[in-house]
């Protein structure tokens, strides 16, 4: 059960002390170890800010406390500088899709991965495939390549292929469509509420393609999509979406990754473990940033005792993420 989740850490946190007065994770060092060695966690996702000696340090650190190899993420949607200060800074992406040749966007992708491969990350929560539709938007903004369908499609493809070729495990966010909202899912849920008409044509023809390129990682939004699921419950939590659209409709059977399982768009009033669960159900693999490790496992190992989660389901989560890891292992020497 531990390798279904992905913890946060920070690499230092001297250099991070505001961000950690602020943020729903517990993040100090021992008690990231004992999530490692205890629990047997899957991976870590660095959050905040970091150098990149204390950030690769960090790394080795932690894979040495694991039987089992995690496997290590960031997010760098405009390369490792988004956490990492001393790494090159590669432009926006909203500068990226103005950009017409999809060689150059390749080959960006290709040194963003090497960056990361030179640091010990494996995943890069990247692309943004979300349309930038809602120019209110606080959270997608110059994140996104742009308001076209088509052009982010192209631009996020091209990307996604020069990381894969650098052997990182790319991910494509925020499924199914985070562009059209004012709303940030960080403190409340916001709600996508077009027709299944034109989320086909807009915000899920990127999810599409890339899907059809063979994209190894999808991460799944805190928003409501009425269209696709009546109750209302964010994505990541919805049966309907992530096992019936993204897996079963969509044909997609790479690794589906929550967003951030302490954003209030998915915690609220829900009990210790409880979204960490719901988020299991609906059909995801890895559980990134989980606040409540520990009662979640316990609220897992009863939904497999009561019948509403098999062993045969689990096994089928926890192969992927191995699978992963073992190309990863095998994979060659950055570029």
């Amino acid at each position: 059960i531990g390798q279904l989740f992905m913890v946060a850490a920070v690499s230092d946190p001297t250099i991070n002390t505001r961000f950690l007065e602020y943020t729903p994770y517990q993040m100090d060092q021992q008690y990231v170890e004992s999530l490692i060695t205890h629990y047997h966690v899957g991976g870590v996702i660095f959050l905040g800010s970091s150098t990149a000696s204390n950030l690769s340090a960090m790394v080795k650190h932690f894979q040495s406390l694991s039987a089992i190899p995690l496997l290590i993420g960031l997010d760098g949607e405009w390369g490792a500088a988004m956490r990492v200060r001393d790494a090159v800074k590669w432009p926006y992406a909203l500068t990226l899709g103005a950009i017409t040749d999809t060689t150059l966007l390749y080959q960006l992708g290709r040194a963003i991965g090497a960056e990361y491969r030179a640091l010990g990350i494996h995943i890069n929560f990247a692309p943004v495939a979300d349309i930038n539709t809602n120019y209110d938007n606080p959270v997608i903004g110059y994140r996104s390549f742009g308001s076209d369908a088509d052009n982010v499609t192209r631009a996020a493809i091209a990307i996604a292929s020069g990381l894969r070729d650098a052997g990182i495990i790319v991910c494509a966010k925020h499924f199914p469509g985070y562009g059209d909202t004012a709303i940030d899912s960080h403190y409340a849920l916001p709600v996508v509420a077009h027709t299944r008409e034109r989320l086909d044509a807009i915000e899920l023809q990127p999810f599409k393609h890339l899907i059809k390129a063979g994209i190894p990682a999808v991460m799944t939004a805190h928003i409501a999509v009425p269209a696709l699921e009546p109750d209302g419950c964010p994505a990541t939590l919805s049966h309907a979406i992530v096992t019936q659209l993204l897996k079963k409709e969509l044909g997609f059977s790479g690794l589906i990754i929550t967003d951030g399982l302490g954003m209030r768009a998915v915690t609220e009033g829900k009990e210790p473990g409880q979204v960490e669960l719901e988020a299991l159900l609906a059909g995801n693999d890895v559980l990134l940033c989980p606040v409540h490790v520990p009662q979640a496992i316990d609220r897992i190992k009863q939904a497999i005792n009561d019948g509403r989660f098999s062993i045969a389901q689990l096994d089928e989560h926890v192969l992927k993420i191995l699978e992963a890891k073992a190309e990863i292992t095998d994979n060659t020497p950055a570029p």
